[in-house]
């Protein structure tokens, strides 16, 4: 009796042991090698009744879909410059689908074809699209080349916030060589870029667009008379302290130490206040600014992108000031940017070498020429209410 109980057990793990090996079989994951779960052989209806909205370098197509039971999906199929194809693809569920990556305004053939599920495809529908100008040829027709501070400044218009490399090449005098300079990356509608180094001297410059694409705009060749610009005296600066401005948190903390070339630690901090915070000084003389340079706390990692260093703030000008905030012009606003982008409180080492070098921001050409400068702070990197300043530099020409 117990060996027959003893083999009935064994038949009932054997059929257990079967039955999860069919499972695990029936579950894998299909990995493509597989054939598809229904195949007739026979391709769907084709696309039919396009209709085309162009562009700017895209187009947006609209058809009748095929009314097979088991078409899967709607593949447009395109070239966008010699030997370069694009594909897009849109559902069943789905009357349209857009092709976009187009380079020039001129007509492109495109390719419309469907599918069923196992992968039959219909006699394409071939149609004709024809974008208006591309973003890449906008930017390239409206992009700003001046005479700046220290080289060149690049004044970009983007209104379809497209994402662009924009690269900046120089010329080399007596010879047909360029020598790449710098690559910018935008895909927001109005920033500007600066090419800073050289000497009051000629200097001949090539500039580039690249889209996400791969398109090339032609290149943009401009002569520019780089303006001269210094390092502003920091001995001429004087604080200058009003009723409305934000008190230092200590006699070691007040606003000489925003100029007194010590970096990392020893730096004007604010007391106790509610944003947004102030803090004014003179330069000594007017000045046509060109950009600075702001220096967080950075004596302990903590600090770094966090605390009470400075993430949002404002630069107001006046030649005639007072606390009054009507008699001050802005210069301009700025965001502090962690390189990592990672939240608050983590760091890599390029944030860290980042901070450390100082925060570089230009300055409009149309700014005012100002002799007294005020910093209104709006946002720390920790959202706490307060500010800090390491130190701050500053470059452009006197005017007086």
């Amino acid at each position: 009796m117990v060996i027959k109980r003893s083999i009935m057990k064994i038949k009932i793990l054997r059929l257990i042991l079967l039955g999860s090996m069919l499972w695990t079989i029936g579950c894998k994951e299909d990995l493509g090698t597989t054939e598809p779960l229904s195949s007739d052989g026979k391709g769907p209806g084709v696309v039919n009744d396009v209709k085309i909205g162009n562009g700017p370098g895209r187009a947006v197509l609209h058809y009748k879909v095929p009314t097979d039971a088991d078409l899967s999906y709607v593949k447009a199929r395109y070239e966008i410059r010699p030997g370069v194809f694009r594909e897009t693809k849109s559902s069943r569920n789905n009357d349209s689908l857009v092709v976009d990556g187009f380079g020039e305004e001129k007509t492109y053939k495109v390719e419309l074809t469907a599918f069923d599920k196992g992968e039959n495809s219909s006699l394409p529908t071939v149609i004709e699209v024809k974008p208006t100008t591309p973003p890449i040829i906008s930017l390239a027709n409206t992009i700003g080349l001046i005479d700046d501070f220290g080289g060149m400044g690049i004044i970009v218009n983007n209104p379809s916030e497209s994402d662009f490399r924009i690269l900046v090449s120089q010329k080399v005098p007596s010879s047909n060589m360029e020598r790449p300079i710098s690559t910018f990356y935008t895909k927001v509608k109005n920033i500007s870029f600066n090419i800073r180094g050289y000497e009051p001297e000629p200097v001949t410059f090539v500039v580039v667009i690249k889209d996400k694409f791969g398109n090339t705009s032609s290149p943009i060749v401009k002569d520019i008379l780089p303006i001269e610009e210094l390092l502003l005296d920091r001995n001429l600066y004087r604080a200058i302290k009003y009723d409305n401005d934000t008190p230092p948190l200590g006699s070691g903390r007040d606003i000489p130490a925003i100029w007194n070339n010590t970096f990392g630690d020893d730096a004007w901090h604010s007391g106790n206040g509610k944003m947004p915070m102030s803090v004014s000084f003179d330069l000594g003389k007017k000045v046509k600014l060109s950009r600075f340079k702001y220096f967080p706390r950075t004596s302990s990692n903590s600090f770094i992108f966090n605390h009470y260093n400075l993430k949002r703030f404002e630069i107001w000008g006046s030649n005639n000031p007072s606390s009054d905030w009507s008699s001050w012009q802005l210069v301009g606003t700025y965001e502090s940017k962690k390189p990592s982008g990672l939240p608050t409180g983590q760091l890599t080492n390029d944030d860290i070498a980042y901070a450390r070098a100082g925060e570089e921001y230009g300055v409009l050409t149309s700014a005012p020429e100002v002799r007294y400068i005020r910093v209104k702070m709006l946002e720390s990197w920790s959202g706490l209410d307060g500010g800090q300043i390491s130190e701050m530099q500053f470059w452009g020409q006197y005017k007086e």
